[in-house]
Order: structure tokens, then C-alpha cells, then sequence
């Protein structure tokens, strides 16, 4: 046995944001969706549109294809390594710059789930996140939640700016594919695997031991050796 030191790298409720979905689901949706070669903003019936749809200027000159998507209230954002949150472009996916407000990114993490909705942005952004009309859309390194801070006092994992959840460390899994450790957390949307980010799996390091030949790791924690499950490769 050795240590192995590890490759790591409002207004809207959550109850209206679940109806949004099931109405997604059963084909009730009054948004423009479209084909991925055509993503393009329709003007709607004025008879069955939704308010936030008619305050669209349909007739703007502004008509690159982001604008289009801008119209639909289809916004795009990609996570880092360090659960750092970038505002980016479907089309060129350019990094438009870092968001750090609190409460947006907050709200953002939080109605965090599965894109099991909108195929047209398959599998470029497999996460989404609602906040009433809006849409978000997440790509990200290796996951869409990051924890970036471990208090051991209250064992608790934090991500995005004030959410925290639980830390179980026999809910740990190891990825060989990634050399990153996730721990499972529950969003406002269901469950999901978040990262631990470089920083906190470097503070567990000299409390974790690996058995080589048969593959075996655990974390000692409050005096009790803890297996961690290892995984050749893992789906978040």
C-alpha cells in the first residue's frame, strides 16, 4: 500500500420551473424550437404567445445566429475545472467572460439537471438550468457542478457561491479516465455527481491510500478507513 497522490485536475420557484418541464415533456412548450441547422427565432401567434414573447423585436437587425437564440431566451454557459462560470456562444463558442454574481450563479447551479429536452443542442450542452422564460444551457470540462471549498468542521462540500451539500465520504467515486474524485448532490431538479475540485482532493491527499495490484482506495476519515469506489470511467 502507498499514498497515491490523484490527477485532478423570483421570482422563479422550483415548483414552476417542474410544470415548465412536464409542458415541455407533453409537447405544451410555445417556444421556437427547431432543427440544429435552423435554430432560428419564430415570430409567434399573437393569439397563444407567451408574454415574455411579445416583448421580442422580431423585425431587430441584429440577426447573427446568437441573436436568434437570444430571442428564444436560450443562453449558453460553460463551467471550468474550478467551477469558475463562463458566459460562451452556441455557434463559435467563444468565451464571452466570467460570471461572478452571487445570486445568478447561485440560482444557475441550483436548478441544475439533465438536458433531456432540447436534442437540437445535443451533445454539445447535456446540462440546462431553468429561471422562469429564460434557458440555460451548460457545457463544461468534466462537470457541471464543481466543489471548490471542504469544511471539515461541518463536513459539508460548497459550490457556486453559497450552496453546500453533505459530505459523505463513502459516496466518494474515483474516475481513472478523468484522475478526478465525485461526490453525489442533490439540485432543486434531482440528483447529480459533482467534481471535487483540484484544491480540496490535494487536501485529502495524505489521508488516502491505494492498493496497486488490486485497484483498491480509501480515505481515512474521523479514524475509520472509508473505500472509495473506482470507476474506469464515469457519466456525471
Amino acid at each position: 500500500r502507498g499514498k497515491v497522490f490523484l490527477r485532478c485536475l423570483r421570482w422563479s420557484s422550483a415548483s414552476l420551473i417542474r410544470l415548465r418541464s412536464l409542458s415541455i415533456k407533453s409537447g405544451e412548450k410555445k417556444g421556437n424550437r427547431s432543427s440544429k441547422d435552423g435554430l432560428k427565432a419564430k415570430r409567434p401567434d399573437p393569439k397563444t404567445a407567451e408574454p415574455w414573447q411579445k416583448w421580442i423585436n422580431y423585425d431587430s437587425e441584429f440577426k447573427e445566429a446568437d441573436d436568434e437564440l437570444n430571442r428564444m431566451r436560450h443562453y449558453f454557459y460553460y463551467i471550468n475545472s474550478k467551477g469558475q462560470l463562463f458566459r460562451t456562444n452556441f455557434h463559435n463558442r467563444k468565451l464571452e467572460g466570467e460570471i461572478r454574481e452571487a445570486r445568478f450563479r447561485d440560482r444557475l447551479f441550483s436548478q441544475m439537471q439533465r438536458n433531456e429536452l432540447f436534442e437540437e443542442y445535443l451533445p454539445e450542452y447535456p446540462f440546462l438550468s431553468f429561471n422562469l422564460y429564460d434557458t440555460y444551457f451548460c457545457r463544461f470540462t468534466t462537470s457541471p457542478i464543481v466543489f471548490h471549498d471542504l469544511d471539515k468542521q461541518k463536513s459539508e462540500l460548497h459550490y457556486g457561491s453559497n450552496l453546500s451539500t453533505a459530505f459523505n465520504p463513502a459516496s466518494l467515486i474515483y474516475c481513472k479516465e478523468t484522475g478526478a474524485l465525485y461526490h453525489p448532490v442533490t439540485t432543486k431538479m434531482g440528483d447529480l455527481h459533482g467534481m471535487l475540485s483540484a484544491d480540496i482532493t490535494q487536501s485529502l491527499v495524505d489521508c488516502m491510500t491505494v492498493d496497486m495490484p488490486s485497484d483498491e482506495m480509501a480515505l481515512e476519515w474521523e479514524g475509520k478507513q472509508i473505500p472509495i469506489v473506482v470507476e474506469n470511467k464515469f457519466q456525471v
